[in-house]
């Protein structure tokens, strides 16, 4: 706020506006601040504050397959936002010469305060004026973005009070001065990637809308895309409206024509996610910068990176929001698919992001990643599972009433050990009576756990000649032929093929020569492999106590249900021929995605939801035309389940868009979006895009 002059003479000024800060009640808060104690912010996700940063930071535990864990998370962030970008925003009229000598003494303490947190905080110093009377509205950036303190110094030291002199009214231009430094201040205020961009505005006085041809649509747009924060620091002076006044002061003479549209600060710094500092004496500008910059909104989210398909990592709420150095709190669960590879150890790593968009934005937006912010996770698979033993029944002749020897194979196969010797019991090579005799078969893992097979060995009795017939006739042959079918995997998905595993097996007591049929569900552009043995131009010779395995593969590009049958047959006659056909039920999924809403504006994220998607498998969502912001790709839930947001990126194209879930060998699926330009309202119904 300028002083208004008449004819060489400084008018008198009004009352102070309530609500003034006293520098006793700044200074307590400091003291408070300086001494650790807790924010006078709180949230209920506030708690004790941790001594690492992520606690606990390491989990190493051993679950069962299908078992979960659950983790109380605290993730302490720090009291300056990473990374930080801090540009003073310095009001350059007349009221602000004590403004400006306490911010050249207080200089040292605000960048002390910052990097005593964040080494690698850079800072910059601008100043404005009134576009009434100052070419380009008076902004000026005395010290571009640096850690040079020397520069800074100069800069700030450059500061001066000789602008918006004869301007009527009390408003000025910090609008433009905002927009020209989200917008890069001609290279001076260029934000690094990732960083923490905050803007601490100190004035006393509100702002002309358009300020310089730039509406607060326009700023507020700007500041959005950058991710910057704006810190209001309300100086109380005898002349100056208040950030948020109405363009008049009480000072006969000096009034906005048109009138200040109330509130402008609080909409930006609510838009923006940042703090608004009211009443401040001019002497205590310095020591409300350094208390502000401690005590600005910041969300706390999360990701994950290298995570083993079969392990799940979810955080309840998934985003926290909270004062700058309180400790957000999560609920974590690690949960173990059902499936798991027994023995495995199962990794992942979650970054906790600390985002520094409006606290009402849907998507986290720009975060520093810290290797100090991140918790590594080590699952080791309990073996639970015990070895397969696989043992076929016989069917034999008794050479005489003492019935037969039987030499036969039974196999263990362990899902972490792999094959093992399994103990039978009669041994293969006994001496079996006639009649039915179990033979239990039994093989025992690493982990203790014993698997069990049985069987059912039946010796037929010795075929006795009719009395006077010599030579005796001789015996017809026979064979036990079963089939059994399972299919791989259990659930097919359109564009993946699906595997028929056919386990041909001859009880004897001859040996067979064995042809297999099969069928399938039908269904346009079905591709279906055929076997390649026990067809009927090319039987199989399946030994007594034999099997073979066939194999055969489809691929289906629509979804459907049905059912697999494989039928066996050949010669010599089979006398039990029940067990001669096998079936197993086929499903075949189609993935399916969601995208809502489908009208968005730019800056704008849409949820995507993916519904009967193969389990652990990563998805990657993109926008086919225009730009996507990087983002690692997505893991598929074990219920087929995904869900997540991509944003539309706020200087990209706009019209007819598609959103785009690529998977490997699955049909690629897109969604439409129509992206359209931010609303329009007053004062910008002139076209402005």
């Amino acid at each position: 706020m300028r002083w208004f002059q008449s004819s060489g003479r400084t008018e008198p000024s009004a009352p102070r506006r309530p609500g003034r800060r006293t520098p006793s009640r700044a200074a307590l808060a400091l003291l408070l601040l300086a001494a650790g104690a807790v924010p006078a912010s709180t949230s209920a996700s506030a708690v004790p504050v941790p001594v690492e940063p992520v606690t606990p930071a390491v989990v190493s535990q051993a679950l069962d397959p299908g078992a979960s864990l659950q983790v109380d998370k605290q993730v302490r962030t720090p009291v300056v936002p990473p990374m930080p970008e801090v540009v003073l925003l310095v009001d350059g009229t007349r009221s602000m010469e004590p403004v400006v000598t306490d911010v050249r003494a207080g200089l040292s303490d605000i960048i002390t305060k910052v990097r005593s947190n964040q080494p690698d905080a850079r800072f910059a110093v601008a100043t404005f004026g009134d576009q009434q009377v100052d070419p380009g509205a008076g902004f000026d950036v005395t010290a571009e973005l640096t850690q040079d303190d020397d520069t800074l110094r100069t800069g700030v030291n450059a500061l001066g009070i000789g602008r918006g002199n004869g301007s009527m009214g009390p408003s000025e231009d910090w609008i433009n001065g905002l927009w020209q430094i989200a917008n890069g201040s001609d290279g001076e205020t260029v934000f690094r990637e990732n960083s923490s961009p905050v803007i601490v505005l100190v004035s006393d006085a509100s702002s002309h809308n358009p300020s310089n041809r730039h509406t607060i649509e326009d700023t507020i747009f700007a500041l959005q895309d950058k991710n910057a924060r704006v810190l209001g620091v309300d100086v109380e002076t005898p002349v100056g409206d208040g950030l948020d006044g109405t363009g008049y002061a009480g000072i006969e003479g000096q009034i906005e024509n048109p009138r200040t549209t109330p509130g402008q600060a609080t909409r930006i710094i609510e838009a923006t996610g940042g703090r608004k500092l009211s009443g401040i004496d001019p002497s205590q500008v310095a020591e409300a910068i350094v208390e502000g910059l401690g005590n600005l909104p910041t969300r706390v989210g999360h990701r994950l990176t290298a995570c083993d398909p079969a392990l799940n990592v979810t955080l309840d709420p998934p985003t926290r929001d909270v004062v700058s150095g309180e400790t957000a709190a999560f609920a974590e669960t690690i949960a173990v698919a059902p499936d798991a590879p027994q023995g495995a150890t199962l990794t992942c790593t979650v970054e906790f992001l600390l985002g520094t968009q409006a606290p009402d934005t849907a998507a986290l937006g720009v975060a520093a990643a810290d290797p100090a912010y991140q918790q590594q996770i080590s699952i080791t698979v309990n073996d639970v599972s015990a070895p397969v033993v696989t043992l076929d029944d016989r069917l034999a002749r008794a050479g005489d009433d003492a019935g037969t020897t039987i030499t036969y194979t039974a196999t263990a196969e362990d899902a972490k050990d792999g094959p093992l010797t399994p103990s039978c019991t009669p041994a293969s090579g006994s001496r079996f009576p006639v009649g039915s005799t179990t033979v239990t078969c039994t093989a025992t893992d690493a982990a203790g756990n014993t698997g069990t097979d049985t069987a059912v060995f039946r010796v037929l009795p010795p075929l006795t000649p009719p009395p006077g017939t010599d030579p005796p006739p001789p015996v017809p042959s026979s064979a036990d032929v079963a089939v059994s079918v399972s299919l791989s995997p259990a659930r097919a998905y359109t564009g993946r093929p699906v595997t028929a595993r056919y386990t041909l097996t001859n009880a004897g007591p001859d040996t067979a020569r064995v042809t297999l049929a099969t069928t399938w569900p039908s269904a346009p552009g079905r591709t279906l492999t055929r076997p390649d043995r026990c067809t009927a131009t090319a039987p199989c010779s399946i030994p007594p106590g034999g099997r073979v395995v066939v194999t055969e593969t489809a691929t289906y590009q629509e979804a459907l249900s049905g059912t697999v049958r494989a039928t066996a047959g050949g010669l010599p006659p089979d006398p039990e021929a029940a067990n001669n056909t096998s079936t197993a039920p086929l499903r075949v999924t189609q993935p399916r995605l969601e995208v809502t809403p489908r009208v968005v504006k730019p800056g704008e994220p849409v949820t995507v939801r993916g519904t009967d998607f193969p389990p652990g498998e990563l998805v990657r969502l993109t926008w086919p035309l225009g730009l996507t912001a990087d983002s690692t790709p997505l893991r598929v839930g074990p219920d087929g389940r995904f869900e997540a947001q991509v944003l539309v990126l706020r200087k990209d194209r706009t019209g007819p868009r598609s959103l785009r879930a690529e998977v490997a060998r699955l049909e690629r699926l897109e969604e439409p979006v129509l992206v359209v330009r931010h609303a329009l309202q007053p004062p910008d119904f002139a076209g402005r895009g």
